[in-house]
C-alpha cells in the first residue's frame, strides 16, 4: 500500500471522526463544561481499545495490506480525529484558571483513569472478536 492512500485513508476517517466529536458536543452542548470531552475521550478510549484487541486476534485471517488498512482507518484515522487529549488539557487549565480547583483534579483523574480502563476492556473485547 502506497503512501498516498495510507494518507486518504487516514483523512478519511479522520474526518468523519471529527464530525462526530462535534455532533457530540453539539448532542451534549447543555452539560457542564468538560463533559461533552470527557464523554468523547471515554468513548474514544473504548474504541481504539476495541480496533487494537481485535486487530491482534491472529485468528482474523487478515494479509498485511488489510490489517494496515484497518489500522490507519480505525485507530489513526476515526479515533484521532474524534478524541484528543488536547481538549482534554485546555478544559482542565480552564477549570485552574477559573479557581476551580477540586473540579479540576476530580475531572483531570477521572478522565485519565476511565480512559485507561475502557481501553482495556476495548482491548479485551476486540480481542474477542
Amino acid at each position: 500500500m502506497n503512501i498516498l492512500v495510507k494518507l486518504a485513508l487516514v483523512a478519511a476517517a479522520g474526518g468523519i471522526g471529527a464530525v462526530c466529536r462535534y455532533l457530540i458536543e453539539l448532542w451534549l452542548k447543555a452539560t457542564p463544561m468538560g463533559f461533552a470531552t470527557w464523554v468523547i475521550n471515554s468513548l474514544g478510549c473504548l474504541l481504539i481499545g476495541i480496533a487494537a484487541g481485535w486487530l491482534v486476534n491472529t485468528n482474523c485471517g487478515w494479509n498485511e495490506n488489510a490489517r494496515t488498512a484497518f489500522a490507519l482507518l480505525t485507530m489513526t484515522g476515526f479515533c484521532g480525529g474524534f478524541s484528543t487529549f488536547s481538549s482534554f488539557t485546555l478544559d482542565c487549565v480552564k477549570y485552574y484558571e477559573n479557581g476551580h480547583f477540586m473540579i479540576w483534579v476530580i475531572f483531570g483523574t477521572m478522565t485519565v483513569f476511565v480512559g485507561l480502563f475502557g481501553c482495556a476492556i476495548g482491548y479485551y473485547i476486540g480481542k474477542q472478536l
